[in-house]
């Protein structure tokens, strides 16, 4: 049986018996798209990467959110990534790109706020 990842979030989304915090499903919402995003242009290993942190958010696990940031900044980072065919650059492609990033990472390190406040008791 073929399984999208879209199809697989929404058959998640289906079977939770906990609520996600809007936040979490709007970003986990978000990665999807990046996934697909890289899916569709043949950048596999990025997009299993966000796939995986995809699928920990959505389990409400917070390992995800904290990967998904270690993935920015440094050499060989998600900032590095360039989509291209045939060795031209997909101008179009990577500005959505960009736009999905910064959309995510602003929501991450949001929710990673949150999180710290929490265990300070704030």
């Amino acid at each position: 049986m073929d399984c999208d990842p879209s199809s697989a979030l929404k058959i998640l989304k289906e079977d939770l018996s906990v609520q996600l915090h809007p936040e979490v499903t709007q970003l986990a919402d978000l990665l999807l798209r990046i996934e697909e995003h890289l899916a569709k242009h043949e950048v596999a290993w990025w997009a299993t990467k966000i796939g995986r942190c995809r699928a920990s958010l959505e389990i409400s696990d917070t390992k995800g959110l904290h990967y998904f940031l270690a993935l920015f900044g440094g050499m060989g980072s998600l900032n590095d990534v360039v989509l291209q065919r045939d060795g031209k650059m997909l101008t179009t492609e990577n500005d959505e790109l960009r736009k999905m990033l910064g959309k995510a990472w602003t929501l991450g390190e949001k929710l990673l706020q949150e999180e710290v406040a929490l265990a300070r008791g704030d």
